[in-house]
């Protein structure tokens, strides 16, 4: 199963490429222009440059020649400030998938202890009130959420926020202070999601037969609960983990443009505006290819955490 499910993988990667760079190499914009600069340029300069780029060539060249040079390591050149595309990709990469991680961690730490209270206390005044607020959490966008954040920490608690990023190697205090805020904008409406599915996998899971023989047996709620419903519970809890990390990579876009963060959201705005063509491909590809092996990751720990599913 591990071989299939990784050559599916792959595949669904070379698609995925092919289908990014098509996309990209017909959406408005001359990257002969853009790295031409600003000005008047004459024609033959602009025919020479498009040479030069290969933008002459038909489309399954040109993708052959920059997925052969990518299966080495080499993504091209930024048209735009003529660096290697690699080094400004994982010079950007650590921030998008640090901000990632925390936003999940927040979320977990909400979610799942909300989820598995609101399943043991599921019909009551509780149950209901942390739904509702689950609701909430929902229907908040994240960037709103974020400007909220802002709001409030800049007024009652500016030891906690920074509007500019820091290294962590430079200042580990700081660099948790430019990073605590963004991890909550990210991570609280996800913790929504979490404690949804955690509630209704808790009840679904304490009326399956074994849960129902070891209440039988006497065991405590707390030991039935954790060491019970709460295993068979984490299945479709990881399975949504799985799905809003991937998307997570690629939807921080609007969240490091407000926190001024120099992840990769923002270096793929910015190349959207510059045309950069090239790094537009190789950091959308980076991203599909983070969420196919996050999804991956997430099929093979499947059937080892409900062993109903093994085959």
């Amino acid at each position: 199963m591990i071989l299939r499910r990784t050559l599916e993988a792959v595949s669904l990667l070379l698609e995925l490429s092919f289908l990014i760079f098509l996309v990209g190499a017909v959406i408005p914009g001359d990257a002969a222009l853009a790295v031409a600069g600003q000005g008047e340029v004459p024609l033959e300069r602009l025919n020479e440059l498009r040479e030069q780029l290969g933008l002459n060539d038909p489309i399954i060249v040109r993708y052959w020649t920059w997925l052969s040079g990518a299966l080495t390591g080499d993504l091209g050149n930024s048209v735009v400030s003529q660096r290697p595309i690699l080094a400004d990709v994982a010079r950007a990469f650590p921030v998008t998938l640090e901000l990632s991680l925390l936003g999940m961690a927040v979320a977990l730490a909400i979610g799942l202890p909300v989820g598995v209270f609101a399943a043991s206390h599921a019909g009551s005044v509780a149950d209901r009130v942390l739904r509702g607020s689950t609701l909430l959490f929902l229907s908040l966008p994240s960037f709103v959420l974020a400007l909220l954040l802002i709001l409030s920490a800049s007024r009652f608690l500016p030891a906690i926020y920074s509007s500019f990023y820091v290294g962590f190697a430079e200042d580990p205090i700081g660099h948790l202070r430019s990073v605590a805020l963004p991890a909550l904008a990210v991570g609280l409406p996800l913790s929504g999601q979490i404690a949804q599915i955690t509630r209704s996998s808790m009840v679904e899971a304490v009326r399956e037969p074994f849960v129902l023989t070891a209440r039988a047996k006497g065991l405590s709620p707390r030991r039935i609960e954790y060491d019970h419903a709460l295993r068979v519970a984490l299945s479709p809890i990881v399975t949504l983990s799985g799905l809003l990390f991937g998307s997570l990579i690629g939807g921080l876009l609007l969240i490091e443009r407000i926190f001024n963060l120099p992840g990769l959201g923002r270096a793929l705005i910015n190349a959207i505006g510059d045309r950069d063509f090239q790094f537009v491909v190789a950091a959308t590809l980076v991203i599909a290819g983070v969420y196919v092996v996050v999804n991956l990751i997430v099929d093979l720990l499947y059937p080892i955490l409900d062993p109903r599913q093994r085959r």
